[in-house]
Parts: C-alpha cells; sequence; structure tokens
C-alpha cells in the first residue's frame, strides 16, 4: 500500500507507527501557503487539532466519523480536512474522497491545496514516498496494483442533486454547506453513497447562514443531549485562532482606558488580551461597517452567536449572553423505584437523556417549576421533514433564580404530565405552573392522578384583587392573547433584572431566536421553537405569583402554665410532646 524509499537507518516497524501520527505527518511532509503567499511546512493549528481529535474519538468508538464543524472565518478549517483526506487516499488503494464546494471559485481554490500537498510532498522520514499519480484540474488519481485509478480525490462544486449515486464514496466534504443552493438535497444524494462502516468520514463544516436551515438543523441535533445523533459538533470560535490578533496603536494604558463594559465581559469570559479585543474592533469597524451582528454571524464567539436571528430580538441579547452557560451536564432519564410500600424517584445517568441536571436537588431548598406541554405544532410548517414542538419543564432554585435542570422530550400530553410528577418529586415537591391551553389539559389531569398536591400547582384567581393564598378551583396556567404577553414581559424583567441564572444552551439559544416578527408579534423564528422560553417564563410565574410554601410541620416547645395561668419566663417543652405545626401557630 506504501511505496518505501530503501532506508536501512530507521526501523519500517519504527517508520509506519510514525506515519500514523498526523500531526507529524502534516509538519514532515506537507506544505501550506501563508497570507504572506510563503510556502511552509504545516503545523496544525488549533481548529485543525479540535478535527483530528473528533474523528479519533469516533474511531476509537468503531463508530463511522461523521462531523459538523461550525466556525468562525479563517480557522484554516478546509486545510485541516484537506490534510486528513490526503493522509488517509493518497496511500490506501480504493479510498475515494469527494469534495463539495459551495461555488467555482471555492472548488478552484481547494483543489490547489490539494495539488500543493501533491506537488511538494516530502518523503515521510525520507522513506515514505507518494505512488505513481496523475494530475487533472480538478482530480487526481492514485495508482496502486494494475488499477491507474484505484484511489482518488474529486473536487466538484455542489449543484447537482443525483451527484454520488453511481459511485463508492470513502470520505466526503461539504464544504460551506450552508451555502449550496439546496443544501438537504446534495446531502442526501451524496451520503446514499457513503458505506456506513468505521473506516469512512464525513466533514460538514461551514459559518452559519441562516436559523431553520439543513445546515442549523443537524447542529441543534447533534449538540442536544436529549438525542441520539451520528454527528458529532465542533465548534470553533473566533477568539480561539491565534491568528486573530493586532498590535496596540496606542499605549497599553490608554487601550484599557478604552474598554467597554460588553470588551470587559469578553474578556472574563474567554481570557482575551488586548490584542485580540484589537483585531476584534478593527473587523467590527473596517470589515462590517459596525454592524455587530454581521460580525457575530461571521465571528461568533459562541454557537449562540453563530446563529443570530433575522428580526428584532424580543429578549435583551446582552443579558442573555452574560449568562453562565454550561455545555458539559449530566444527562438520563428518570424512574419510580418501588420497594414494598415505598416509592423513590431515582435518576440514571446515561450519554443521553430527556433530563439535563445543572445543579442536583438538595434536601431544604424550595424549587420551581414552569411545565409547557407539546400541542404538536411544525416548526416546519410541513414542508421537509417533520419538526414538532417539544414537551419542556424547567426546574429552578426559588431562592436563588437559578436554572437546575430541563426536561426535554417529545410525547403524549398524559406521558408528560406523569414524567413532570416525577421531577417535581425529585425536586423536592417543588411548586410548579403547568400550561393547561389545549394538550395541557391531559397533563394536568395526568399529575393530578398521580396524587400530586393541588397546593403546589398553580391556580389562577378569580378577582384581581384576591389574595392569592386564597385557592380558587381554577387549576393551571390559561394562555390566551393578553396572557401571554404577561407571560414573556415577566420572563424579560426577570432577564434584565437578573432573577434568574441561564445554564442550559437549548433555552439560551431559543431566547435568542425569539423575535418581534413585522405584525408586532413576539414568537419563535419561524423554523425555530420556543418551547424552552415558555417553560421557562411559566417558571418565573411562580416565583412571582405563588406563595412560598409553607415548612414542614416540626416539633415545637409548648408553653409552660404558671400556677396562676401565667405563662413561665423558661417554656420547656410539654410533657406529652405535643406536635404542633408553624400553620396552627400563625392561624391562632
Amino acid at each position: 500500500m506504501i511505496s518505501p524509499i530503501p532506508n536501512r537507518m530507521i526501523p519500517e516497524e519504527e517508520i509506519y507507527r510514525n506515519f500514523q501520527d498526523h500531526a507529524r505527518f502534516c509538519k514532515e511532509s506537507l506544505m501550506v501557503e501563508t497570507e504572506a503567499r510563503e510556502l511552509v511546512p504545516m503545523i496544525l493549528s488549533p481548529g485543525q487539532i479540535r478535527l483530528r481529535d473528533a474523528i479519533a474519538k469516533q474511531r476509537r468508538a468503531g463508530k463511522p466519523a461523521r462531523i459538523i464543524y461550525l466556525k468562525s472565518r479563517r480557522i484554516q478549517a478546509t486545510t485541516g480536512t484537506a490534510a486528513e483526506f490526503y493522509h488517509t487516499t493518497a496511500f490506501k488503494p480504493g479510498v475515494h474522497t469527494i469534495v463539495l464546494a459551495h461555488d467555482a471559485p471555492s472548488s478552484e481554490k481547494i483543489f490547489g491545496i490539494y495539488k500543493r500537498f501533491h506537488t511538494s510532498y516530502q518523503p515521510f522520514a525520507g522513506t515514505i514516498a507518494l505512488p505513481p499519480s496523475r494530475v487533472l484540474s480538478d482530480r487526481i488519481y492514485f495508482e496502486f496494483g494494475d488499477q491507474p485509478e484505484s484511489s482518488y480525490i474529486h473536487v466538484h462544486t455542489a449543484g447537482n442533486v443525483n451527484f454520488g449515486r453511481s459511485q463508492r464514496i470513502t470520505n466526503l466534504h461539504f464544504s460551506e454547506f450552508p451555502y449550496y443552493p439546496d443544501s438537504a438535497a446534495t446531502r442526501a444524494a451524496a451520503m446514499s453513497a457513503v458505506p456506513k462502516t468505521p473506516d469512512t468520514t464525513v466533514v460538514i463544516e461551514g459559518t452559519a447562514k441562516t436559523i431553520g436551515d439543513d445546515f442549523h438543523r443537524i447542529w441543534q441535533e447533534a449538540v442536544d443531549p436529549s438525542r441520539e445523533c451520528e454527528w458529532l459538533g465542533l465548534f470553533m470560535g473566533w477568539w480561539e485562532h491565534p491568528g486573530n490578533r493586532m498590535p496596540l496603536s496606542v499605549s497599553l494604558e490608554q487601550f484599557a482606558n478604552t474598554l467597554t463594559i460588553e470588551e470587559r465581559g469578553l474578556m472574563g469570559q474567554f481570557h482575551l488580551n488586548y490584542e485580540q479585543l484589537a483585531w476584534r474592533r478593527y473587523t467590527i469597524r473596517s470589515d462590517f461597517r459596525g454592524d455587530m451582528q454581521s460580525f457575530q454571524r461571521e465571528h461568533p464567539a459562541t454557537p449562540e452567536e453563530a446563529f443570530t436571528a433575522a428580526s428584532r430580538n424580543r429578549f435583551s441579547i446582552p443579558h442573555i449572553q452574560r449568562m453562565p452557560i454550561q455545555r458539559n451536564c449530566t444527562v438520563g432519564e428518570l424512574q419510580i423505584d418501588e420497594l414494598g410500600d415505598e416509592k423513590r424517584t431515582i435518576f440514571l445517568p446515561g450519554d443521553t437523556g430527556a433530563l439535563r441536571i445543572y445543579k442536583m436537588p438538595e434536601r431544604g431548598r424550595n424549587y420551581v417549576c414552569g411545565a409547557d406541554p407539546s400541542g404538536g405544532s411544525d416548526a416546519n410548517e410541513g414542508k421537509g421533514q417533520a419538526d414538532p414542538d417539544w414537551a419542556v419543564a424547567q426546574i429552578g432554585d426559588r431562592d436563588t433564580g437559578e436554572q437546575c435542570a430541563t426536561l426535554r422530550l417529545r410525547c403524549m400530553p398524559g406521558e408528560f404530565g406523569r414524567y413532570v410528577y416525577c421531577l417535581l418529586r425529585f425536586y423536592q415537591n417543588a411548586q410548579v405552573a403547568l400550561e393547561r391551553t389545549g394538550a395541557g389539559v391531559g397533563s394536568l389531569e395526568a399529575l393530578v392522578n398521580c396524587g400530586y398536591p393541588t397546593g403546589l400547582i398553580y391556580h389562577r384567581t378569580v378577582m384581581p384583587d384576591q389574595d392569592p393564598v386564597v385557592r380558587s378551583d381554577k387549576i393551571g396556567w390559561n394562555t390566551d392573547e393578553v396572557s401571554r404577553q404577561q407571560l414573556i414581559s415577566g420572563l424579560d424583567d426577570a432577564i434584565r433584572q437578573s432573577s434568574i441564572f441561564i445554564h442550559d444552551p437549548t433555552t439560551i439559544a431559543e431566547l435568542g431566536w425569539f423575535i418581534i416578527n413585522k405584525n408586532g408579534r413576539a414568537e419563535a423564528q419561524r423554523g425555530t421553537h420556543d418551547d424552552t422560553v415558555l417553560a421557562l417564563a411559566l417558571m418565573v410565574v411562580v416565583m412571582a405569583r405563588m406563595p412560598r410554601p409553607r415548612p414542614p410541620a416540626e416539633v415545637i416547645a409548648a408553653p409552660k402554665i404558671g400556677l396562676y395561668g401565667k405563662r413561665a419566663q423558661d417554656p420547656k417543652r410539654h410533657p406529652a410532646g405535643l406536635r404542633v405545626s408553624r400553620q396552627s401557630i400563625r392561624s391562632d
């Protein structure tokens, strides 16, 4: 398979072992062109190392490598992918590599990378040479045995949806995938030619274009721990690329005195230096003429910035971006464990699951919950692949406003009500506001039938001036045009006042996609969901409107009665051990 040059100084086993070290192979054998148009040995950048590690991770798991790479500009993901594919194609028989670019100039540029690798190749360790090959205008053929076209690299322009149906593809690269004319159809046609075997690799990479397209949907599935997805999501922000720096044009002290609140926040969040901020300022001013939304789409700092809304945001983006997001959380499912007459709710961790936990329940703390059952609406409005709504519950700490858990699944209303019952029990009998409109009636009925105390479920008051302690029989939150605006406004106030702290990436993303449309209505942008937003708003309702739960009953010392009916100065415990609740003391 490999064409060696005789070299008796180095054992062949050691040469072949070192040849598998991709970073070493790139440095010793491949050449790349710098921005100054100089040819230098290829040293893997942070973004390229991340791609290499992701492919190796799926290989170790025995899975076909399927990578979706959301990136900032100029992180050299295309060059990194080309190096991966050249390494595996040029030295093995029967390896077929296909690269699809979004337009003709990009196709020529990408093929130039492969051609440069090929023409300037340095035999690895002075020993491993290239096999016989043939270079054409858009492809390179490698000869093994008596097959002159045994392995090859083809670079094409995406456009033909029937592409790939007659081929067997080993490596497939979708470059700047969001900008294809028909990305979903092109992907389906090309992927049908890729075997589902561990030796195959598919990389989808690009900068975000819009919300709701095929790239956005695949990305959301790849990073959603509640789903099983074959794609592994990678993100590379602008601040991670070592080339995104500029020297200061003023003194360090002068530059520091001009920092904005936003820039100081970025420094703390991403540990930036002044040279990185200088590059950011210059790029926003010169390349985007001050258009922050365009800058964030092309050079995002986080995945949430990459997919920015195309209209006016309903919630304050600066406040949302300061939320303490946690990308690594505990994921799993809840289960009721029966031991005789005793029932316990236990958590079963896993690689995927409907429940994401950011903070485990603690005894003695008060928790609140907002629950929004799924009505089954399709975010794609019946076009293309169906994307129905999710049933979501949000758990928060009533005292701190910290988001503790998110339950997100697709299920029938009754099943959701029973799952919410387990969730509420797990979080110390949390108070809950459950939306009852439409499908919510079934969820509410299931929750009550499970025996959950109705005193812990939100009740609507009859009169505006009614004491909230006095309950009505109108259980659950009823959503209409007026109450919906109250929900959204209450959540907006909580975000702006830092009354709540959100950890869940999906919730953060949906808050960013919740817009004011051209008719003035606040809703999720087309092709997206708002289920986590509404569940979070219902959680805020509990914090703002439901009275705090009374402390549990406890043994309290009864006052000692003196000889003449007066209380003694030192009351001791009642001889009979009278058990009195604090509620009864307050009502006396």
